[in-house]
């Protein structure tokens, strides 16, 4: 995985591809600060969404039309898998993983995460068989395009 991250994602090549994405991205962000004249603004929150949004729209190769709601959801499962579970102390005790109902929000949430994804890849996969090149705004592979490649090929 690191030798494809670095050889087919991190090459000086898509690296410039991508910097529409991050322009038009802090293009956005400076059209919202500039929104809120007078009005205190919470600086790391506006850096902490380019960040998502780039590394969405690098992933998926355009804006997808439930962006926002698949970074809220990641966010989400992100803050409840870093809290403290007593069952990690303890994982031959069952009963302590439904203690605090911590794991169902995880699969409740993996659910709706995997519905969003899955949709996506689904599109590309269309996309491919149809012979279109590039699912992206800016015309080249995205992400998923080049893990989907690198599993028919077999390089893996």
């Amino acid at each position: 995985m690191r030798k494809v991250c670095i050889l087919e994602l991190l090459s000086a090549k898509m690296v410039k591809l991508f910097s529409s994405i991050r322009q038009a991205e802090m293009s956005s962000v400076v059209s919202s600060i500039n929104s809120m004249p007078g009005e205190l603004i919470n600086i790391l929150d506006k850096f902490n969404w380019f960040a998502s949004c780039v590394t969405c729209r690098s992933v998926c190769g355009k804006v997808v039309h439930d962006q926002d709601k698949m970074i809220m959801l990641v966010k989400g499962v992100i803050s409840l898998s870093t809290g403290f579970e007593l069952a990690d102390m303890f994982p031959s005790r069952k009963w302590l993983h439904n203690f605090n109902g911590l794991k169902f929000k995880l699969m409740k949430a993996h659910v709706k995460v995997d519905v969003l994804l899955e949709n996506i890849i689904n599109e590309h996969k269309e996309n491919r068989a149809n012979g279109k090149k590039g699912n992206g705004e800016f015309g080249g592979e995205d992400l998923i395009d080049v893990l989907l490649r690198v599993v028919e090929s077999g390089e893996l």
